[in-house]
């Protein structure tokens, strides 16, 4: 058996910057609710980081710990060091792939997800708002579709590169 160089491991360390990338959306806009009423205009904005951990304002808790949000952000980075890790097989590239994916279906579904970790309050406040998707779960989502894509491929990517 041929020793593997570094080109071999070159795809696998691209899917993990872009698992870790997918992480860092996390600090951008996560969710964001908004109406347009008739006197002003209300908007509340949520980072991921305030959906996944929680958040509190003067001692007022508006969010809780909500693990849907925190796995969607994780996800991504566990798929790129399953792909940096572990030999290029069936199995592997299934983990990897699947972590990727269901990170991203995550991320894409964190308007659903946000209400999980709400206070009362807070929720009785935001069902009578538009919710939309943020910049932070969009990007994240598809960098985590990207990085699944390019573990998908591993093994031709790191036969292209000249490694085994």
């Amino acid at each position: 058996m041929a020793k593997k160089g570094v080109k071999y491991y070159i795809p696998g360390a691209i899917a993990l910057v872009f698992g870790i990338a997918a992480f860092c959306m996390m600090f951008l806009e996560g969710v964001k609710y908004s109406a347009d009423l008739i006197i002003a205009q209300t908007s509340y904005s949520y980072t991921g980081a305030q959906l996944a951990f929680g958040y509190a304002e003067e001692s007022v808790t508006i969010l809780s710990f909500n693990f849907m949000a925190f796995i969607a952000f994780l996800l991504p980075v566990i798929g790129g060091l399953i792909a940096v890790l572990f030999k290029n097989g069936l199995i592997t590239k299934i983990a990897s792939v699947a972590c990727f994916v269901v990170g991203a279906v995550f991320l894409f579904s964190m308007v659903g997800f946000a209400t999980i970790g709400m206070s009362d309050f807070q929720l009785a406040i935001v069902e009578q708002l538009n919710p939309s998707l943020g910049v932070g779960c969009i990007v994240g989502a598809v960098l985590s579709i990207i990085g699944g894509a390019i573990c998908l491929f591993k093994g031709s990517i790191a036969k292209a590169l000249g490694g085994d």
